[in-house]
């Protein structure tokens, strides 16, 4: 299948568990037809995904992959995109994104059938990509302002996660 693979918003997927690795996202029905996208026909068939971090350096070929393209179009001809191959899924990552996440379905929720209407899609991570450019050399983590990650808000609007804070956390 082509186009298995869900070009991840920052607004659209999150962390379930870190041990074991688990994520979410929530693909939506076509608000006019209510009918499947893409990315949910996909999981559900194949039973595997990748979730690819979008950064500002990609973020305008990812939102191409929003144009509503006949099923089985390639989402990665049409944005410019690359696909390639990941080490334990069917699905390809995004060779420009620095962080690549290899899933397999875990369950899938249903929140209704017309427009508009969303599914609750969560997956065990099995294998994380991340470019160690990225990562703080004192203790591993990822740094925002080395990763530059974007999310889409809805409609045309987009954020950055460059603004970041600091709280101490409460004992």
């Amino acid at each position: 299948l082509s186009g298995i693979n869900y070009l991840v918003c920052a607004a659209f997927f999150t962390i379930v568990s870190s041990n074991p690795p688990f994520l979410a996202f929530a693909p939506h029905r076509m608000g006019r037809t209510g009918s499947k996208k893409d990315t949910l026909r996909n999981v559900e068939q194949v039973g595997e995904f990748t979730v690819s971090a979008v950064t500002e350096e990609i973020a305008e070929q990812v939102n191409r992959c929003a144009a509503s393209l006949p099923y089985g179009d390639s989402e990665f001809e049409h944005s410019g995109l690359t696909p390639e191959a990941a080490e334990r899924v069917k699905a390809p990552l995004v060779a420009e994104s620095p962080v690549g996440l290899e899933c397999r379905l875990e369950e899938i929720r249903t929140y209704g059938e017309e427009g508009g209407a969303g599914s609750l899609v969560v997956g065990r991570v099995l294998v994380m990509h991340i470019d160690p450019s990225l990562r703080d050399p004192a203790d591993g983590r990822v740094l925002p302002e080395r990763l530059r990650a974007v999310g889409r808000m809805g409609g045309s609007l987009w954020c950055r996660t460059l603004d970041t804070f600091e709280l101490e956390r409460p004992s």
